[in-house]
């Protein structure tokens, strides 16, 4: 089992077993618990309709009414005093006893509830289903004060005697049993036989929770999520996990879970598409996850979308403020050939770099904007700083738009060039450049020579008509 699976059971474990005490007493209530008498090994027998009398079932009412009311001290006293009636029948004396163990439960003193449900269950006087709801409810409470072979135990003897009942367990019971061996899976050693007979156990019955019921818990898709990526089956997992981003679309855990299943599974576009959506839900917050997408969108040749989601996360802070980000922003708006755009966050990269790198691209950039004064501006800054990979390269551009400057800047462009040609590498260039502005200014000298010649002319001329 690899890392991606330990990750995803460890949390998936957790979540589902995390739940509080209470929550694992969703079927204790008036008309329906869970409980089992751990040494009853026959199936309860039917009996018929039992009632209570009048007196009875009048007190009885106001118990459960106190309950609902928050009035557990009261409702405890009611039936306290209600137990101390002669001639009870045993109906009466297990429904009593069995709303005592409901009280208790509500105040979450789980081991006297066990105490009250155990005892209401030994009288084996109410109707056969409540029996054995009574029996799945005191296989919860056993979890409940963490008596997990004890839970198991009895669960297993419920799932026995609700078969024999002609009610086979439902969606709940089989996840609340894989959800146990779930449990004895994450207690037993790592990679030990132990740990995969328990999922091997427990999967069978996760599968049933999830696929029976008609709107399966968050936890039962959790529990059977881990059973299938402990064994490292992707490619089961991933319509499973499809399915709880569908029905849980606020989970960022599970598209997170899904994207990586998508990429380990190497189905890049479906991982990214599944990030596009966490971004657009605003499940993305982290400096790394926020850069990735935007890295993401310059690798799909998207640099546009890329450049917006850096330039809004660096402004709210969420990417860190550093070179390289400012960088990969510029990097970004220069792929979509937005120049403009560009040149603010390459500027912040320069100040913060140490050499004079970007402030050559920074002059670069005016130079694709044909802003010649700033391009000269940055490239000086850019020599000055120093730690060039390729100076030459640097004197060359420095000189390229001195000479765009004009005839004045012509002299300083020259000289730009001569100290390009000291690098062997920009050389040729820089030579070819010396050429062109050194016949460009014989030319003009010619023509000043040619034209001041012609005027001395002209003025010799004009003796002839004085």
């Amino acid at each position: 089992m690899n890392n991606i699976s330990r990750k995803f059971i460890y949390f998936t474990l957790m979540f589902s077993l995390a739940f509080p005490a209470t929550a694992l007493f969703e079927a204790i209530t008036f008309n329906e618990v869970s409980a089992a008498k751990k040494e009853r090994k026959k199936p309860p027998k039917a009996r018929r309709t039992k009632t209570m009398s009048k007196k009875v079932a009048t007190e009885f009412i106001k118990a459960q009414d106190a309950l609902a009311e928050d009035r557990s001290d009261t409702s405890l006293k009611i039936l306290n005093n209600l137990l101390t009636q002669p001639e009870l029948r045993g109906f009466e004396k297990a429904t009593i006893v069995r709303l005592k163990g409901y009280v208790y439960a509500e105040k979450e003193e789980y081991q006297k509830s066990m105490g009250y449900l155990q005892e209401a269950l030994n009288y084996n006087a109410l109707e056969p289903q409540a029996q054995l709801d009574l029996q799945f409810g005191i296989a919860q409470l056993y979890l409940a004060i963490d008596q997990w072979d004890k839970g198991l135990e009895e669960l297993l003897d419920w799932f026995k005697n609700a078969e024999v009942l002609g009610n086979p367990a439902g969606p709940s019971a089989h996840a609340l049993l894989a959800q146990i061996y779930l449990y004895n899976a994450s207690e037993s050693a790592k990679d030990s036989p132990e740990e995969r007979e328990f999922y091997r156990k427990a999967e069978p019955h996760a599968k049933i929770a999830v696929i029976q019921a008609a709107e399966p818990r968050e936890n039962w898709y959790q529990i059977y999520l881990s059973v299938l990526l402990f064994d490292d089956r992707y490619e089961e997992s991933v319509p499973l996990l499809e399915a709880m981003v569908y029905r849980f679309p606020d989970k960022k855990t599970y598209y997170r879970q899904l994207a990586a299943l998508y990429a380990e599974l190497r189905r890049e576009e479906d991982s990214f598409h599944i990030q596009q959506i966490m971004y657009s839900k605003d499940m993305l917050e982290k400096h790394a996850e926020l850069l990735r997408l935007a890295q993401l969108y310059l690798y799909y040749e998207v640099p546009y979308k890329a450049a917006i989601i850096l330039e809004r996360e660096l402004d709210a802070e969420r990417i860190e403020d550093e070179e390289k980000n400012w960088e990969q922003l510029a990097n970004s708006w220069l792929s979509a050939r937005e120049w403009t755009k560009a040149i603010p966050p390459l500027k912040k990269a320069a100040e913060m770099s140490e050499d004079g790198g970007l402030f050559l691209r920074l002059g670069q950039t005016y130079m694709q904007e044909e802003d010649w004064k700033n391009a000269e501006k940055y490239i000086r800054y850019a020599i000055k700083k120093g730690d060039l990979k390729n100076p030459g390269r640097a004197w060359l551009l420095l000189g390229i738009t001195r000479n765009k400057k004009g005839i004045k800047s012509e002299d300083s462009a020259l000289f730009a060039f001569k100290r390009s040609t000291g690098y062997d590498d920009m050389e040729a260039d820089a030579r070819r450049w010396v050429k062109v502005i050194e016949a460009k200014q014989t030319r003009r000298e010619a023509d000043r020579l040619a034209a001041e010649a012609a005027e001395a002319a002209l003025a010799d001329d004009t003796i002839y008509f004085n």
